[in-house]
């Protein structure tokens, strides 16, 4: 049976239709749960039920430890950008402290607001602990799948880099993590609900304008191939997300960055939907 595994500010939930199962769990995140195996969700007590649109949604997972980050990973994204074809997986990984929710807004750091984009990725949620994986053994890693915005400061990010070289690796990683930069969700998706062969829809939306149209069969490496690759050197933990890039239509290609007042959607085929306000973040007090 697929679960569709939310958090709200009420507690872990089922989706069912159109109302979400609050589970009668002593758990507050998913990461929490995956300790004790995602079956415990298909099974919980249902203490009460709240229409999904009076929910208040949460990321699935509060800080993840580590967010992998791959790129150069779909043939049209790698074309806009003028790259060669990476001949295995490219990846950074960040903290998760910028992770936020699924209607929460995107804030345009003051430092930096001028070149921030959009990437819509489909993300895994890591379910066990693991280290040198084998690619037969990937899925057995995976609790589920989730959809992520990997909001990024190019101009931050761009300046970290020599040619497309990256020289300064923490330049990177602040380029894609400050604060409300990771919108992610709605929910975490048993794969039994998408298959593995992972051929879905993926698009991005400003203003409801088509930024990014593609489908997540268009990668150039595969989830196993991401996971394996991360694993050999990076141990992954229950609770961590890796997002496997995203199609081209960037505004790095377009110029079109988002100002505040925009709205993003991105939306994956199967996972369900972010929509995000853009506005500028808010300042400190004095």
């Amino acid at each position: 049976m697929t679960v569709r595994l939310y958090r709200t500010t009420a507690g872990l939930a089922r989706g069912e239709g159109d109302e979400l199962a609050l589970l009668d769990l002593p758990h507050l995140d998913v990461a929490d749960l995956l300790s004790e195996g995602i079956e415990r969700a298909r099974s919980a007590r249902v203490r009460s039920r709240i229409p999904m649109r009076d929910a208040v949604l949460l990321p699935p997972v509060a800080a993840p430890g580590t967010v992998v980050i791959a790129g150069a990973n779909y043939r049209d994204h790698v074309a806009e950008a003028g790259m060669p074809t990476p001949t295995a997986p490219v990846f950074i990984t960040v903290t998760g402290v910028s992770a936020t929710g699924p209607h929460d807004p995107i804030w345009l750091p003051a430092e930096a607001p001028s070149q921030v984009d959009y990437e819509a990725e489909l993300a895994v949620v890591v379910s066990r602990p693991g280290r040198d994986i084998p690619v037969g053994r990937a899925w057995d890693h995976v609790a589920g799948l989730i959809a992520v915005n990997d909001v990024s400061a190019r101009d931050v990010q761009l300046a970290a880099m020599t040619e497309g070289v990256v020289t300064d690796i923490d330049g990177v990683r602040r380029g894609k993590s400050f604060p409300h930069f990771k919108p992610m969700g709605p929910a975490l998706v048993t794969v039994d609900e998408t298959g593995t062969d992972l051929d879905l829809a993926i698009r991005t939306y400003v203003n409801d304008e088509v930024r990014q149209d593609s489908r997540t069969s268009e990668m150039i490496f595969s989830v196993p191939d991401i996971i394996s690759h991360v694993s050999a050197t990076t141990p992954l933990l229950p609770g961590d997300v890796v997002l496997t890039g995203t199609p081209g239509g960037v505004a790095l290609a377009t110029g079109g960055y988002l100002r505040s007042g925009d709205v993003v959607t991105v939306e994956i085929e199967g996972l369900g939907r972010l929509r995000n306000p853009v506005l500028m973040a808010p300042t400190a007090p004095r």
